[in-house]
């Protein structure tokens, strides 16, 4: 599972992607989730916003910031 975080630094983003690091431990994810600040990476794709979740290469939130127990959710999805 390749989990990709953009965000410009926002404190938003930053507790998000600590989030994603704590559940991906927790439930033993292989593959460490990426911070990237790069943002044109994901414009030059078409994809606007200010923070954007790709899981394998697929938008999965943008400019959302869900608590925990729903990231926890989204992440588990994708391990089915």
């Amino acid at each position: 599972m390749r989990i990709q975080f953009y965000d410009r630094g926002s404190p938003q983003g930053k507790q998000l992607f600590s989030d994603l690091q704590y559940l991906c431990r927790r439930l033993q994810i292989d593959y460490d989730p990426e911070y990237i600040q790069d943002m044109s990476r994901v414009y030059s794709r078409g994809i606007q916003g200010k923070s954007i979740l790709m899981i394998d290469n697929e938008v999965v939130l943008v400019d959302k910031y869900p608590p925990r127990s729903e990231l926890e959710k989204i992440l588990t999805d994708y391990l089915d």
